[in-house]
């Protein structure tokens, strides 16, 4: 899948969490474009994971909007669940051109 031109996806994580893990491997099947920033070997991606979305919980989705909203999306079945539908979306689009 081809990252839209309209929203930008970054992933906060670290690499032994397990859930991280998950989200990490379910990116990789998508094929969706995602940036990944590890909070424990960045410390500054920790201090905007905390600044951003309040709390340093990972993964986390951070979707940035084109017309400037964030979104901080927690807990990595939601993230999963919402990269999927933006997929499935991509791909109806795609097929109806």
């Amino acid at each position: 899948m081809t990252r839209s031109q309209s929203t930008t996806l970054v992933l906060y994580h670290y690499d032994s969490c397990p859930f991280c893990a998950k989200t990490r491997s379910s990116i990789d099947e998508l094929k969706v474009e995602v940036e990944l920033r590890n909070i424990q070997l960045n410390h500054q991606h920790r201090i905007d994971l905390q600044q951003g979305g309040k709390k340093t919980q990972v993964p986390c989705l951070r979707i940035d909007e084109a017309n400037g909203e964030t979104q901080w999306l927690y807990e990595s079945d939601d993230i999963i669940h919402y990269l999927a539908q933006q997929q499935h979306e991509l791909f109806r689009l795609t097929r109806m051109a």
